[in-house]
């Protein structure tokens, strides 16, 4: 069943799952995320049965652009399709809104074990509809690739990923912290 979730599942979600998930240069603080919630940027939802969280995802929208705002499967039910169900969940919160969603770059590493997981990750989302553009960003010193769905021009896709990123850091932030 997919949730919606509040705050203390926020809360839950973060510390059990976000701060494993995603490493440390990645992860906004917990502060950041509920202010988003709270000003009504921002939603986080989790898919699980019987209990157990099988994977998470938020959704940033402004003016018909979701960003997707970290997205990750419990590592113990990889491959058995709950990605691809959640992705499927995941474009029917996000309504008539053009899907974004930021990729590590991979050719921002020199290691091929993480190479490997970038393109296996960029792939999964090939593979669920998603359009790989060449339009790239740098945000907080990560390089990143930018995806859409559904397909939308590179400077469309900029374009979204400016506007909802100015709406999440205020105008200061983003001017100091992106690239695109």
């Amino acid at each position: 069943m997919l949730t919606l979730l509040n705050e203390k599942q926020i809360e839950y979600i973060y510390n059990t799952y976000m701060v494993v998930d995603f490493p440390p240069d990645e992860l906004k603080p917990l502060a950041h995320l509920l202010r988003m919630v709270e000003e009504g940027l921002c939603t986080y939802y989790a898919l699980s049965r019987g209990g157990e969280v099988l994977s998470y995802f938020g959704l940033c929208i402004k003016d018909g652009f979701a960003l997707v705002d970290y997205l990750a499967v419990n590592p113990e039910k990889r491959g058995q399709g709950i990605g691809s169900e959640t992705l499927e969940l995941l474009k029917e919160a996000a309504g008539d809104n053009t899907i974004l969603i930021e990729c590590e770059d991979i050719a921002a590493t020199e290691d091929e074990t993480e190479k490997t997981i970038r393109t296996r990750r960029i792939n999964f989302y090939l593979r669920s509809g998603f359009t790989l553009t060449t339009a790239k960003a740098n945000l907080f010193g990560v390089d990143y690739l930018l995806l859409t769905y559904p397909e939308k021009s590179d400077s469309v896709t900029r374009h979204g990923y400016e506007t909802v990123y100015r709406a999440m850091l205020g105008d200061e932030t983003y001017n100091k912290s992106m690239k695109l």
